[in-house]
């Protein structure tokens, strides 16, 4: 198994993925909804209860969806294996995270250094070196990201700092993974598939296991954001497993990140938060950077 594994990464270095203009409207429009399941799981009495709820909607669908798809290959089900177990440690250090720190500081703190820790283990493992121009706009995207952590003046606790770094690091490591696996699967949806059902069902499975009573309670209660919130994350997921398959993965997860900027309107328009001028230039340099990334693609 592991000399097959072998092979297979040393063919999959021979492919080249490339940025095309669909992907990058289908990432923007994902991020929209990136950005809304974040918002609804931040403003949850419980982030881990929110997180599983969520989760029960997305194993609904992925369970409905497996035998559409039939079963992914045996080196497929090794790497999505590695992959749930950095799922359930980004959820558990975004939970942490959220308690510690508000979702305007927390939440770009975390998904800015993502793209690069992802653009570097996928430099260094998967073999891919993204145009010149959308490494700039890569770093013009976490540069944004960054100042709107750190907009607020206020200073960062050593444990802010820290479940944020596991945050963005767990991330970075699943999308490389996962641009691995969707690509070894040989279709993304049969990877897609069989990793939501497994790794929501793991999640749901400690939620129930170490808070069943709040969880019941809470996802009664609150159904219609369970199923909304559960219906963003898939959608938004699906679309970014989707072009991981297409495209190298740096410039894809700082499209992803853009849900920052979507957060930041959000907060804004609906929740009728006073716009800051710090705030709004760091907004404009995640869209400068994405309009970087978009003229780098190649057909």
């Amino acid at each position: 198994m592991l000399t097959k594994i072998r092979w297979e990464t040393a063919d999959y270095r021979r492919i080249r993925p490339t940025l095309e203009l669909s992907v990058v409207i289908a990432m923007v429009a994902a991020s929209l909804l990136h950005a809304s399941w974040h918002a609804l799981v931040k403003s949850s009495d419980d982030q881990v209860v929110a997180l599983a709820g969520m989760n029960l909607v997305s194993a609904a669908v992925a369970l409905a969806v497996l035998p559409l798809v039939g079963m992914a290959n045996s080196a497929a089900m090794w790497v999505i294996a590695g992959s749930v177990a950095l799922h359930f440690t980004y959820k558990i250090a975004l939970a942490r995270l959220y308690k510690q720190s508000g979702l305007g500081q927390a939440y770009p703190l975390a998904r800015g250094i993502t793209p690069v820790f992802a653009s570097a283990i996928a430099f260094v493992a998967l073999g891919e070196s993204p145009p010149g121009l959308a490494v700039v706009g890569l770093l013009t995207v976490c540069t944004g990201l960054v100042a709107l952590a750190l907009e607020r003046g206020g200073g960062i606790s050593p444990r802010t700092f820290g479940a944020a770094l596991l945050a963005g690091g767990a991330v970075a490591a699943y999308s490389v993974v996962d641009a691995y696996g969707v690509r070894i699967a040989g279709d993304w949806a049969v990877f897609t598939a069989w990793l939501v059902a497994s790794d929501s069902a793991l999640f749901v499975a400690y939620a129930l296991s170490t808070r069943r009573e709040a969880c019941l309670r809470s996802w009664g209660r609150n159904w219609r954001r369970v199923v909304a919130s559960g219906l963003f994350g898939v959608v938004s997921f699906c679309v970014f497993m989707w072009a991981l398959g297409r495209a190298p993965v740096g410039p894809v997860t700082a499209l992803r990140e853009t849900s920052v900027l979507f957060a930041v309107l959000i907060g804004i328009v609906l929740l009728r938060e006073r716009p800051r001028r710090q705030q709004l230039s760091a907004a404009a340099c995640v869209t400068v950077g994405v309009v970087l990334i978009a003229l780098a693609r190649t057909a």
